[in-house]
């Protein structure tokens, strides 16, 4: 008996399903998200405001959640830097008012406090400093090579008339014009001074101001290591301490040369300005009617 050939994918003598009628598709409303949509409203009641307790838990993926960072500086909360905060508040309350956070910042660094610490604290602080003195020394050198107060002092006697006849018949002075072109750069040296020195003083300064503050720190950690049985982190404390001290003193110091050197300063190249621009005029017109 011959079998008729199979068509593809036939499944047997199943009749294919009725088709249904094509009805036109719903026209697309905002927000739509299926049939869920369609389905009858549930009755639950008059509308609350924002309500989140009713949502459902989601399940839990098995997955551990990331816990919240923490915060920058984790030893904040360390009782030793809660302490030394609250002294160096009590013992340094204005440096402590402009400075409280490089306070927490240092006292976080150095707290703990452990030996290699304190041996090694505020070493490039000291580096810089002893750097930034240099040019302060050099600028007091500059100022009295440069022998100003000598040259306007001879400025000043070639303008006299000489007093007695051994002056008439035997000194010569040189005429006040040849001290203009040397007063001039005198001047123009002078206020090239004044301007690095300011420079150099205001660097100094702040490099002073944090000297300071680290002294501040050790201080207040000494106070409260004081009972320390380590006798060797003691004597650190306060050989590093007392260096902080001569360094801070040697900047004050030498900020207070540097500043009566600029006053100086100041005053030659007010007189050496009022040589150049009254007295010399004065004389050259004087000369030049006498010579009529």
């Amino acid at each position: 008996m011959t079998h008729p050939t199979p068509k593809a994918f036939d499944f047997g003598g199943e009749q294919a399903p009725a088709a249904e009628p094509v009805q036109p598709p719903a026209a697309p409303r905002a927000l739509d998200f299926g049939a869920a949509a369609d389905a009858a409203p549930v009755d639950s009641g008059p509308p609350r405001a924002l309500s989140f307790d009713d949502v459902a838990a989601v399940p839990s993926s098995g997955i551990t959640a990331k816990a919240v960072p923490g915060a920058l500086f984790d030893s904040e909360d360390h009782p030793a830097v809660r302490d030394a905060l609250a002294t160096a508040r009590a013992d340094y309350p204005t440096l402590f008012a402009h400075a409280e956070g490089r306070f927490a910042i240092l006292f976080r660094r150095i707290l703990p406090v452990k030996l290699a610490l304190v041996t090694d604290w505020a070493e490039e602080s000291l580096m810089e400093q002893a750097a930034l003195l240099q040019p302060i020394t050099e600028l007091v050198l500059k100022f009295s090579g440069m022998g100003v107060p000598a040259l306007l002092d001879a400025a000043l006697e070639s303008t006299r008339a000489p007093a007695g006849m051994f002056d008439k018949l035997f000194r010569r002075p040189l005429p006040p014009a040849h001290y203009k072109p040397l007063l001039t750069s005198s001047r123009a040296q002078l206020l090239q001074l004044m301007a690095d020195s300011e420079v150099a003083m205001r660097n100094l300064e702040a490099s002073a101001q944090n000297l300071g503050l680290h002294g501040a720190v050790l201080a207040v950690v000494a106070a409260l290591a004081a009972n320390s049985p380590d006798a060797a982190l003691l004597d650190a404390l306060t050989q590093r301490r007392t260096l902080i001290g001569q360094a801070v003193r040697q900047a004050e110091l030498s900020i207070l040369q540097m500043g009566q050197v600029r006053q100086q300063a100041a005053e030659l190249i007010a007189q050496v300005s009022s040589f150049l621009t009254v007295t010399l005029p004065a004389l050259e017109m004087a000369q030049a009617q006498g010579g009529k």
